[in-house]
């Protein structure tokens, strides 16, 4: 089987296996600018990789959830090899390269999605599901619920597609819940907006369903007419690991991994950016912060930028993962009782000295207090998110205290009072009894006590 590759609709190369490896061949007419990863730029040379697909090719493809789906929708079509997998769901997904068996155009002829039907209907687990099955022929990465689907173009996209081919539009992504992460779209929405509110960098823009499952995500790799502009490239690929393994990276690796891409002159501005990406994490206590959920964007090797900040989510907020700890590493360590690890790093590796990091942290402290007011609030109108908004406040507050300070500082709960008139209880402990047979993809796997 050979695949053709396209770089912004152009075919530029064919992959293919070729005994135990994986092969990319560029085509003779590929420029420079047709490169297909910043790892593997246009040469004469086939750029091969033992046993599996190339790490850049294995960044979209589906895992847990959406990948039974897959094998559910698409079972007669896979021969048990990634490869077979890209032949089918390679023409949709993420970034500007896509990839379709040989002589096959990219682009899927599926109904479009009416996006207002889910930001206001009621979004039942067994409607979702059947969503998902229905538009799970794109390739998009993570473990829970989503899809990509093409959505009706606007009078103004249809007038611009006159006289072209059919003109496939998607502007987003479309996240659930599942059992283990009960109202995850009013789970994200709300952690993403600590950061998203101070405007101090690139966030997703999101927008939650009335009913608090979905999370509706604005893709930030395409144009206004829905069409791919930008590739992307996310550390665990640029790493050259395989999705499975991006807990394993330490920060730094996954900064020395991505920073000689980055411009001279934006470094600054770049780095700052992965700093709030980084507090963020901590603040509102995401475990899930791996080397897949830190990525590169660009529309060429000289315009190259860390994405949009995006999937921020308050991990401890669900009692099965609540023990979790950080999902990469800094300084050789996983836990949330930074005391000074964080400033270090802020200071020699990113440049932030520790007057620019203390502001970084109070800022997002204030934010967090005022977001997790605007929870609250949400929750009193909407009783089913009551136990979901208590669980988020409180793990902000453990946010908040083990930034400011090594050692227990009540004074800078600064969500206490606004939980106490909201009467609500203390958090519901973590669920230490699943800590293996309960381990999902989503998060990284607790360590167990020495």
């Amino acid at each position: 089987m050979k695949l053709d590759v396209q770089v912004l609709g152009k075919i530029v190369a064919q992959l293919y296996r070729e005994r135990d490896e994986y092969v990319l061949k560029y085509l003779p007419d590929a420029s420079a600018d047709d490169f297909v990863s910043l790892t593997m730029p246009v040469r004469e040379e086939a750029w091969r990789w033992p046993r599996d697909l190339h790490p850049f090719f294995r960044q979209n493809l589906p895992e847990g959830y959406l990948l039974n789906v897959i094998r559910e929708e698409f079972g007669p079509l896979l021969d048990g090899t990634d490869l077979s997998l890209l032949a089918i769901i390679g023409g949709m997904g993420i970034g500007r390269v896509t990839v379709t068996p040989e002589g096959v155009a990219p682009g899927t002829e599926l109904e479009p999605f009416q996006l207002d039907e889910i930001l206001t209907g009621e979004n039942a687990a067994d409607r979702f599901t059947t969503l998902v099955h229905k538009y799970a022929r794109a390739a998009i990465s993570g473990a829970v619920p989503k899809f990509i689907a093409p959505e009706r173009p606007s009078q103004s996209e249809a007038i611009a597609a006159l006289g072209k081919s059919t003109l496939h539009t998607s502007h987003h992504i479309i996240k659930g819940s599942d059992n283990n992460t009960p109202f995850l779209g009013f789970n994200e929405f709300y952690s993403m907006r600590v950061l998203e509110r101070l405007k101090v960098a690139n966030v997703a823009n999101t927008q939650m369903s009335a009913d608090g499952r979905v999370l509706v995500v604005e893709r930030f790799d395409v144009n206004e007419n829905g069409l791919p502009v930008y590739g992307l490239e996310d550390a665990c690929g640029l790493l050259g690991l395989p999705p499975h393994e991006k807990y394993s990276p330490t920060t730094e690796k996954v900064l020395k991994a991505t920073r000689p891409y980055l411009p001279a002159s934006e470094s600054r501005a770049q780095l700052a950016q992965f700093g709030w990406l980084l507090l963020s994490n901590y603040v509102v206590r995401n475990a899930d912060c791996h080397a897949k959920n830190i990525a590169l964007y660009y529309t060429s090797r000289t315009n190259v930028a860390f994405t949009p900040v995006y999937d921020i989510v308050t991990t401890q907020a669900y009692p099965r993962y609540a023990s979790n700890t950080p999902g990469l590493s800094i300084d050789g360590r996983k836990t949330w009782a930074v005391g000074k690890t964080l400033e270090r790093f802020f200071n020699a590796r990113l440049g932030i000295s520790p007057r620019e990091y203390a502001s970084m942290v109070e800022r997002l402290c204030e934010s967090a207090v005022e977001v997790g007011r605007e929870v609250i609030d949400a929750a009193k109108n909407e009783p089913q998110w009551h136990n979901v908004a208590k669980q988020m406040v409180h793990a902000w507050n453990d946010g908040m205290e083990s930034l400011r300070s090594s050692r227990p500082a009540p004074q800078f709960r600064g969500l206490s009072s606004a939980i106490e008139e909201a009467k609500f209880s203390d958090p519901e402990p973590p669920d230490t009894s699943r800590e293996v047979i309960g381990w999902s993809e989503l998060l990284a796997k607790p360590r167990r006590p020495k």
